[in-house]
This record gives structure tokens, sequence and C-alpha cells, in this order.
């Protein structure tokens, strides 16, 4: 029982621990082949027929009707009032200090050195949420 106990603890942890996935569709980081952007033919960004970011009808990319990225009035990329992606005070995506898009320094979308989003040296922008997308 004990060792039981300890895989699952040691799973736990390199659960927590993982950097989140990148959206692919809106991707921030390296695009360099084997980061997280690489959009190559078997890349994790890769946009052709059947790939992560495919954006042909079907693919989780598409922007049209009743596509993962569509952004008219109840697709998950709206952006109008009460959508998913609304900037307004209160919104889903509302990027005010204290909002859940903020991107000034200590919010969840601060893209400068030691912020979820940075890209740059010593940074991947791996852990950026998907709503400062």
């Amino acid at each position: 029982m004990g060792k039981l106990k300890q895989i699952l603890a040691a799973a736990a942890v390199l659960v927590l621990a993982a950097p989140a996935a990148a959206d692919v569709c809106n991707c921030r980081g390296s695009a360099a082949p084997g980061g997280p952007c690489y959009a190559g033919p078997g890349g994790p960004a890769y946009d052709g027929p059947g790939g992560p970011a495919y954006s042909g009808p079907g693919g989780p990319c598409y922007a049209g009707p009743g596509g993962g990225a569509y952004a008219g009035p109840g697709g998950p990329a709206y952006a109008g009032p009460g959508g998913p992606r609304s900037r307004a005070p209160g919104g889903a995506a509302d990027d005010g200090p204290g909002g859940p898009a903020y991107s000034g320094p200590g919010g969840p979308c601060y893209a400068g050195p030691g912020g979820p989003c940075y890209a740059g040296p010593g940074g991947d922008g791996r852990r950026c949420p998907a709503v400062c997308e």
C-alpha cells in the first residue's frame, strides 16, 4: 500500500507541475521545431487536415458558424456583451485591473518577465490562460 501512495503522489506532482497546454489556435510561444507553437507537420500547432490546429471545416480552429473559433453571437470566441471573450467590465475577458484578462504586472495575462504569458528569454509563454488570447 505504501508503494502505491508513493506512485500516486509522484503522479500528482507531475500533473500539477506540467505547464498548461498552449492554445494552438492563437498560439504564443516558440514556433521553432520542438516548440509549443511549431506548425510544421506533426507539430503541436500544425494547421493541416487532421492537425491539432486545423482551421478548415470540422477542425478545432475553424472560425465559421459552429466552429471552435467562431466569433459570432453564441460562438466560443464571441466578444460582444455576454460573450465568453467580452472585455467589458465584469465580462469573462475583462482586461481591467483585477479582471480575469488583466495584462498589467501581477495579472493573469502579464507578458513581462516572470509573467505567465512571457515568451522572452527564460519564459515560454505556455502558462498563459486562454482568456488572454
